[in-house]
């Protein structure tokens, strides 16, 4: 089991809230919202199941009407990313200076822990080069350890309208991450799949392309391919997957905002050991409007 999910979620997350509408900045409205956003999956091949819940201030950064200023924004507040193997409580900031750009900042303790699986837990490596697949990782050699993380990086998304219910909507999400873990000089990093340095940076990135159809005048269907990318800098290993994806945006449903069930599914195009596996991933995210209520 590696209970862990792609930086997928976060730009799926993202997507949901693309601004389709003059004064969108925060859930949708040109005014300080506090925010609570949750996303919730679970990954087959392997096994991995991760909750990601940020609470913070959304405030507006340009409340002016503007293709380019619709969606502008400041966020920041508690973050925290956890499975069944390891917590990350932190904090997060995200400034969006145009509807079209945001840069996102992300940074938490972590601890980690055994659950008595295989794989599941940390793991000290010999080298980068050490075999981590699921048999070389027993369930007893599994160990609790601390760390941290640092995150940061910008996403760019556009939307262009083809007819009046039919948009095309593009998300490229880049992060920068460094990782810090446990006492060995080399470990899996279950997190990202791979052998990992102590310290390490790591790059991620994730391409989304999706066409939106408009089937309900509070929901938008949307489907399309992505393509993931991660390298770690200290051996130049990389994972990529391509999948498909398909999702639907639902706008408003009482205090909720950008409810949206997701699935994807698709194959590692490229991996030190899991070259050409089938995954899949269902996930549904939403953020909900404390204001309300």
């Amino acid at each position: 089991m590696r209970a862990t999910l792609p930086l997928l979620f976060a730009a799926l997350t993202l997507l949901a809230a693309v601004p389709a509408a003059a004064g969108t900045n925060c859930l949708g409205e040109p005014e300080i919202k506090p925010v609570m956003r949750h996303t919730l999956g679970i990954k087959y091949g392997d096994w991995g199941l991760e909750h990601q819940m940020k609470v913070g201030a959304c405030i507006p950064l340009i409340k002016d009407k503007g293709l380019l200023t619709d969606g502008s924004f400041i966020e920041t507040g508690f973050a925290s990313w956890t499975t069944p193997i390891y917590t990350m409580p932190g904090a997060y900031l995200a400034i969006a200076p145009l509807s079209i750009l945001q840069f996102h900042f992300e940074a938490a303790p972590i601890l980690y822990w055994p659950i008595g699986l295989s794989a599941a837990g940390y793991y000290p490596l010999d080298s980068l080069e050490s075999d981590f697949s699921k048999e070389s990782l027993p369930a007893e050699e599994g160990q609790a350890t601390t760390g941290g993380f640092f995150r940061f990086g910008p996403t760019l998304q556009l939307a262009f309208n083809l007819k009046p219910k039919v948009r095309i909507i593009v998300v490229n999400t880049l992060r920068f991450e460094y990782f810090v873990i446990g006492e060995a000089q080399y470990y899996f990093h279950n997190r990202n799949d791979m052998p990992a340095s102590n310290p390490d940076w790591f790059i991620d990135n994730l391409a989304l392309a999706m066409v939106g159809i408009q089937v309900h005048p509070n929901a938008e269907l949307r489907v399309g391919l992505n393509d993931h990318l991660n390298m770690n800098l200290s051996g130049k290993q990389k994972s990529n997957s391509l999948r498909g994806v398909a999702m639907i945006s639902m706008k408003k449903v009482g205090r909720i905002r950008d409810l949206s069930p997701i699935l994807t599914m698709g194959i590692r195009t490229n991996h030190p050991v899991r070259q050409w596996h089938f995954n899949f991933i269902a996930a549904v995210s939403f953020a909900v409007d404390l204001s309300k209520g």
